[in-house]
């Protein structure tokens, strides 16, 4: 039996190989799912807040222009006044 043969291992060894490593991948692949549904409810609250922001920095400018429209008006009447 030449020496190359001996060391080659069976074809159970292979197959039980093969399922370790679909094991490992399965592994992976279900830690990959998690880490991204955990950076997707990250991501959501994130998207939230700048929602939020938005809608506060919304409110924000039209008190400003308001105040700004009032300013004009009454330099527009005093104006009319001189």
């Amino acid at each position: 039996m030449p020496i190359s043969k001996i060391f080659e291992p069976t074809l159970e060894q292979q197959i039980a190989q093969i399922y370790g490593k679909i094991n490992e991948i399965q592994i992976k692949q279900q830690e990959e799912l998690a880490l991204l549904q955990k950076n997707h409810v990250t991501y959501m609250k994130k998207l939230e807040k700048l929602q939020e922001y938005n809608k506060i920095a919304d409110m924000t400018n039209q008190i400003f222009e308001k105040r700004v429209s009032e300013i004009e008006n009454t330099v527009k009447q005093i104006n009319k006044k001189i």
